[in-house]
C-alpha cells in the first residue's frame, strides 16, 4: 500500500529502476502526492492508468444516471439508526461522478497513456537524479529489446536504445514537463 511507502528510503531509487512498469512508481507518486496534499487535485488523476476500465472517463449524463440511485441508498441509511451503511454506496458514487467529471474528460493535448508514463518517469527520475530521459524511455518502453511505440508520422520507432533527441524521449519530456506543470499548479512540490 502506498500509505507505507518510505520515501526516505535510500533504496528506493533502484527498486524502482527495478520495477519501473510495475505498480511501485505509481505507489510511490500516490505516497508523495498524499504527503503533500489533503485533498484531491487534478494532478492526482495523471496516475490513472487510461486502459483501467475502473477509472476509465465516462459520459457525463450516465454518470449522474449512475450515482443518482446510490445516492437514494445513502439518504435511506443516514435516515435509518445504522448510518454507516451510507459510506459504501456514498464511495461509489463519488466514484463514478468523478469519473464523469468534465476535469476527468479527454481534453485535447496528450494521451492518456503519457500522463501515466509521465508519473512513472518523474517518480523514477526524482529518486534517480543521474538518470537522463533517454535511459528512462528505454526503461519504460522498450518491449523485446525494441520499442512498439508509433510517433505522430505513425511509423514504429523500433529503435533498441532511445537516442536524447528521439521522438519518444521528446513526448516523455514534454510529458513531464505538463505533469510538472499540473503538480506546480496544484501546489504540489517539484
Amino acid at each position: 500500500m502506498y500509505l507505507d511507502i518510505d520515501l526516505t528510503n535510500r533504496k528506493l531509487g533502484k527498486e524502482l529502476l527495478n520495477d519501473a512498469r510495475g505498480q511501485l512508481p505509481v505507489d510511490v507518486w500516490m505516497a508523495y502526492f498524499w504527503r503533500h496534499s489533503k485533498e484531491w487535485k487534478p494532478a492526482l488523476a495523471w496516475c490513472l492508468n487510461p486502459d483501467d476500465p475502473e477509472f476509465a472517463p465516462i459520459d457525463p449524463q450516465q454518470a449522474v444516471d449512475q450515482a443518482e440511485p446510490l445516492l437514494g441508498k445513502v439518504f435511506v441509511s443516514l435516515m435509518s439508526d445504522s448510518p454507516k451503511k451510507a459510506l459504501d454506496p456514498l464511495s461509489t458514487a463519488t466514484m463514478i461522478l468523478a469519473r464523469g467529471a468534465s476535469r476527468h474528460q479527454r481534453g485535447r493535448g496528450q494521451a492518456a497513456s503519457m500522463q501515466h508514463q509521465a508519473v512513472r518517469a518523474w517518480v523514477i527520475r526524482k529518486f534517480n537524479p543521474h538518470l537522463g530521459f533517454a535511459r528512462v524511455a528505454d526503461l519504460l518502453f522498450l518491449e523485446n529489446g525494441k520499442c512498439p511505440r508509433k510517433s505522430r508520422d505513425a511509423e514504429i520507432c523500433d529503435t533498441s536504445v532511445h537516442r536524447y533527441d528521439s521522438p519518444c524521449v521528446k513526448a516523455l519530456m514534454t510529458a513531464v514537463g505538463n505533469l510538472k506543470s499540473a503538480m506546480k499548479r496544484d501546489g504540489i512540490p517539484i
